[in-house]
């Protein structure tokens, strides 16, 4: 019996580990409701193999256990962890996590925009770009002060105060 035990608990114990590698998400099939169950989940199933096989194996060893109230014992001991994983897990579910709230600024990083005015030094020009069937115009800067002429290919780093901070995109090619 104590190699019955030993398996449970190693291949709990691998599982443990499948599921830290890939997780436990499945993906919702057609038509199922928004209730998610945990019915034979990897964490219900890890929790009972590896109380039951460390249990069992622990209870074994005493010298005076016989094997049906040993198997017995584990059998509970595991039933109840998988209970209290089978909550935690339902708990788990139900907390509804906060997206992070993207920051207005850098919303539009890395969109392709064209000089249509000057941008000299550190005086503004403008630059119009197209998000989604929308064109827009907006006053721009250089990041780093540099003189951008008209139809020049520009990357917007930022928009802070409707004024674009671009870069030159031969500049951001050069860096890929």
């Amino acid at each position: 019996m104590t190699i019955v035990f030993l398996a449970s608990f190693v291949a709990g114990l691998l599982l443990g580990v499948r599921v830290m590698m890939y997780g436990v998400e499945r993906p919702r099939e057609a038509g199922a409701s928004g209730e998610r169950s945990f019915r034979l989940s990897p964490p219900i199933i890890v929790a009972f193999a590896v109380v039951f096989g460390l249990a069992g194996y622990i209870l074994s060893r005493r010298p005076t256990a016989s094997p049906v109230t040993t198997t017995l014992v584990a059998a509970v001991l595991g039933a109840a962890a998988s209970i209290a994983a089978a909550r935690l897990v339902s708990a788990w579910w139900k907390v509804t996590p906060e997206h992070d709230v993207d920051d207005e600024r850098y919303v539009l990083q890395g969109h392709l925009a064209r000089v249509v005015k000057p941008i000299e030094g550190a005086n503004e020009g403008e630059v119009a770009f197209e998000v989604g069937d929308q064109r827009r115009v907006v006053r721009a800067r250089s990041v780093d002060d540099v003189t951008m002429s008209a139809g020049t290919e520009v990357v917007i780093e930022r928009i802070e105060d409707d004024v674009a901070f671009v870069e030159p995109w031969l500049e951001v090619e050069k860096r890929l």
